[in-house]
């Protein structure tokens, strides 16, 4: 092969530039003596096509050398290549092309940085012998069920970040995160100043790096939402704040009202028109119409603030609004059927989406009774209205779920119980949005609420960390488990590292998982941002 990349004393002079840099790059597998798929998309059609690997991203000029074009600098090495070992291939008439070849089996490549790049030959010489120059692609080489760096971690030791896809790769997955806010730990305690992040950063797959960006906030914040607007744009909305120290010496937090949207073009932050509510622990769900509906969440005390758990309880909305994301103004939504905070809320494969469970409460004789929900209701895009409620198994906030491919949605944990005598449990649910059943499930090893899952395919979920004790005194876990959810089967996984809960984690393009920071068991958050190989 190596006539392909390296024919460099026949070439001439070269008397024009080409235009390179345009093709996309996804690699899917990082398991030493597995198999691995070089995904390369936007190459110019039925062209002969290359994929390099290097140990090394240092770059080289090796191609310049022998076309004369600087436009041939590889962001890679050309360490692997030279000694022959680069895969190749022909693109389709659409310009797409998929090489499969097998990671070496060798034990001293573990943990090892390697990174790929593609290009072309369209099969001419000179500054027309290579093109079509692809992104850089990194990862860890890794073994299977095995946690590592996720390449870099979070910039502050933060739980209760929020966090949305900003990118997708081919297969609908996140290749770029953005995340923002987040608080020193789970929940805010009298004896502990609850100071937020007004930082916001992005995490990028393809290099494993962490970008803070240099706009800040206008509020700092934790318990918020942040959704990515069709456009790119990225809204953020309620949460709470460092509110300060009480006469009695406790430290409190406000629900904040305010919200603002980040532009990524000129990097700012625009503070947007007030909320009509004060919320946190509220669910942002992005509508096909491009709008946005905040549903639900607490607002607190009379004055809105929170200074121990006894504030969220009876203290739950039912309100909604919505987001126009062109004239950036609020108006008010449908009511939930029932109050909800610290829900579930997940957007079905037909856009309706599921609110299930939550922090609510009923009245008798004026007096706000505070218990979990069983219910769940759906919002209708098409009619702007919610169904009525239907029971989803267990009474449950704070708890993990999951759409999985069939179009149930399974719910994992959560606190739950007596709601003077609050917990985390281990009941799991399935619940049918067609038929809005709801069936059971077996129950996880252990109580978990704070707890995160994605869908890894064929009706398996990963179930990551999430805390036992109680919700007072949340003590995260570092517990990991596949969910067989047809075959009603719960597997343990390898140990994270780190205890985790409250923290961000995402199904990743490539498939990995990957997981930033969150409360550890010292009662602090951390920086820490780890990935998992399946």
């Amino acid at each position: 092969m190596k006539n392909l990349l390296f024919p460099f004393l026949l070439l001439t002079t070269p008397l024009f530039a080409q235009a390179n840099a345009t093709s996309e790059l996804m690699t899917y597998g990082d398991v030493l003596g597995g198999p691995i798929t070089a995904r390369i998309s936007n190459v110019t059609p039925n062209t002969l096509c290359a994929v390099l690997p290097s140990f090394s991203n240092g770059g080289s000029n090796g191609l310049v050398a022998g076309t004369g074009d600087p436009n041939d600098v590889l962001a890679i090495g050309l360490d692997l290549a030279s000694k022959g070992h680069y895969f190749t291939g022909r693109s389709d008439s659409n310009g797409n092309l998929d090489i499969h070849f097998n990671i070496p089996n060798i034990s001293s490549f573990l943990n090892r940085d390697i990174w790929f790049q593609a290009l072309s030959r369209p099969g001419l010489g000179g500054v027309d012998q290579y093109d079509d120059f692809s992104n850089i692609r990194w990862f860890n080489l890794n073994f299977s069920d095995r946690w590592q760096s996720a390449g870099s971690n979070i910039p502050s030791s933060l739980a209760n970040i929020s966090w949305d896809v900003l990118e997708r790769g081919p297969n609908g997955n996140a290749t770029r995160l953005f995340a923002c806010g987040g608080g020193p730990a789970l929940l805010t305690d009298v004896g502990t100043a609850y100071h937020c992040s007004d930082q916001a950063w992005i995490y990028d797959l393809n290099s494993g790096t962490t970008t803070l960006l240099a706009g800040t906030m206008n509020e700092s914040r934790a318990f918020h939402t942040a959704t990515v607007l069709q456009d790119g744009r990225v809204v953020v909305t309620g949460g709470v704040t460092y509110g300060g120290q009480k006469g009695n010496g406790d430290y409190f937090t406000k629900i904040l009202n305010t919200a603002e949207i980040y532009d990524p073009i000129t990097g700012s932050w625009t503070l947007l028109p007030a909320l009509s509510e004060y919320r946190a622990a509220h669910s942002a769900s992005l509508l096909d119409d491009g709008r946005l509906l905040i549903a639900g969440g607490t607002e607190g005390s009379g004055s809105h603030e929170l200074t121990d758990v006894a504030d969220l309880l009876g203290s739950s909305l039912k309100q909604t609004e919505y987001l126009d994301p062109g004239t950036l103004t609020w108006t008010n939504g449908p009511n939930i059927p029932e109050p909800k905070a610290g829900h579930g809320c997940i957007t079905l494969a037909d856009g309706r989406i599921l609110m299930s469970g939550g922090i609510t409460y009923s009245t008798i004789f004026g007096i706000r009774i505070p218990d979990f929900s069983n219910q769940a209701s759906i919002y209708d895009p098409a009619t702007g209205t919610f169904s009525s409620a239907r029971n989803i198994g267990s009474k449950r906030a704070l708890f993990a779920e999951v759409l999985l491919p069939s179009g149930k949605v399974a719910l994992f944990g959560g606190a739950g119980g007596d709601i003077l005598n609050v917990g985390p449990i281990r009941n799991c649910n399935l619940y049918d949005p067609i038929t809005e059943n709801s069936s059971g499930l077996s129950q996880l090893p252990g109580d978990r609420a704070f707890g995160r899952a994605v869908s890894i395919g064929g009706g398996n979920c990963l179930i990551i960390g999430g805390a036992s004790g109680d919700l007072v005194d949340p003590i995260p876990n570092n517990n990991n488990w596949i969910f067989d959810t047809i075959n009603d089967t719960v597997t343990p996984l390898t140990s994270m590292p780190e205890d985790h809960a409250g923290g961000i984690v995402e199904l990743m393009e490539d498939g990995t998982v990957y997981v930033g920071g969150g409360e550890s068991n010292s009662g602090a958050g951390i920086a820490k941002a780890i990935s998992y190989s399946p």
